[in-house]
């Protein structure tokens, strides 16, 4: 045979590895491809649920992306702003408020909608609540997580509160002295009154994106393959004159 299948220790190793973690990578994109439309039929078979109604619903039984009522007041002494929430390429804030269940002990946090920043970050909006009982009617959703810009900041109140970087609901309640319910209530529009009507409530919605990680699955597949072949180019050796007449 003209050529003979000569691969060295070292080049078999090294391709091995490569093409290991390509391969690994791709398969693990299309893990994220199936998990990301299973999330995605969870979230719509919540969305068509009855609204769940807090006053009457134990903590362990609230999900996230589910709709919810709630009977109860506002604690305005204890609201803060969500810092640099950008909408429709403006910066502003989402303005979170505790609100009292009724009839419980519970306190959840209210995400009441976005405000526009003014000329300055220390030029605070005021905002106008209704201090008496109320009904709110909203969804379910966990708290905003840290931004990976801030990095190592560990705090998340600025050093001009009521700004807070992040939501931290653990610090939240050291700073309180009292525990809120793991999830937030995002308001719906619906909820609009005329005293807040300042307040912008256009949610992102969730987005399975599995096109995404189709291409990527691709992409690394792709790269697996390309190191394949090149495993087999550089292997295979053309055999000399003399030793095909050996």
């Amino acid at each position: 045979m003209p050529y003979t299948f000569k691969p060295t220790f070292f080049l078999s190793v090294f391709c091995l590895i490569l093409f290991g973690v390509f391969l690994s990578l791709g398969v693990w994109q299309v893990n994220r491809v199936e998990e990301k439309e299973l999330q995605q039929q969870v979230i719509d078979q919540r969305v068509k649920q009855p609204a769940t109604v807090l006053n009457q619903t134990p903590t362990p039984d609230i999900q996230p992306h589910t709709k919810a009522t709630v009977s109860g007041k506002y604690r305005v002494a204890e609201q803060f702003l969500l810092d640099n929430i950008i909408q429709a390429g403006k910066p502003g804030f989402y303005v979170i408020t505790p609100f009292e269940i009724a009839e419980t002990d519970d306190v959840i946090l209210v995400n009441r909608g976005w405000i526009a920043q003014k000329r300055t970050r220390l030029d605070l909006p005021k905002i106008t609540t209704i201090l008496s009982n109320q009904t709110l009617q909203g969804t379910l959703s966990t708290p905003r997580s840290k931004p990976v810009i801030l990095g190592s900041i560990d705090n998340p109140v600025s050093d001009t509160p009521p700004l807070w970087y992040y939501m931290d609901s653990e610090h939240f309640e050291k700073t309180v002295g009292y525990t809120v319910l793991p999830l937030i209530l995002k308001l719906s529009p619906a909820t609009n009154t005329t005293l807040d009507s300042q307040l912008i409530r256009q949610w992102p919605k969730f987005e399975a994106k599995t096109g995404m990680h189709i291409g990527y699955a691709i992409q690394w597949f792709v790269f697996a393959l390309f190191v394949l072949m090149a495993f087999f180019g550089t292997s295979f050796k053309k055999n000399s004159i003399g030793s095909e007449h050996d």
